[in-house]
């Protein structure tokens, strides 16, 4: 996906840009997006080629994102053990002074084993992206408002009862 003249919009940059802003599909949204593109294309001719550059990054890491395993299995670092040094008696011992002389203690094993998860590129495509979007949205500010808001992080109802 390259720019076919400099300066000028491909066929399919109107649905890139509205699905990587994530603009809700409508007949206003389509136009605003038009006005946009049109503007930029007027008034600053050179900003085209960097929005066309923004969304081929966008499409790129969409695709790197949509290829990404979901939950990778963690791996162990590392396993210790804690137990009886010789192999456990056939005999314990049954009186109460016999039980607090022995150790009871190394009769029982302790088994520690830690995990850590493997790096995922998520997060990191993400973040790339966010970057390409604010990149795109530089050099068309107008659509910011087309964007659907993020729902408030705490958000409900006070009720007295």
């Amino acid at each position: 996906m390259s720019a076919g003249a400099a300066g000028s919009w491909r066929a399919g940059d109107l649905e890139g840009i509205r699905s990587a802003l994530g603009i809700p599909v409508s007949a206003g949204s389509i136009g605003a997006i038009g006005r946009a593109m049109a503007e930029l294309e007027r008034d600053y001719p050179a900003g085209v080629a960097a929005a066309v550059g923004s969304l081929e990054r966008i499409a790129a890491i969409d695709q790197q994102l949509a290829s990404t395993t979901v939950a990778p299995e963690p791996v162990v670092i590392k396993t210790s053990r804690k137990g009886a040094a010789a192999p456990v008696p056939a005999e314990l011992p049954k009186r109460k002074l016999d039980v607090i002389e022995f150790a009871t203690e190394l009769l029982i094993e302790e088994v520690a084993t830690e995990y850590a998860l493997p790096e995922s590129q998520g997060p990191s495509l993400a973040a790339q992206r966010r970057q390409q979007v604010e990149a795109l949205l530089l050099v068309l500010p107008g659509l910011r408002v087309w964007q659907p808001q993020a729902p408030p992080r705490f958000q409900g109802v006070m009720e007295r009862s």
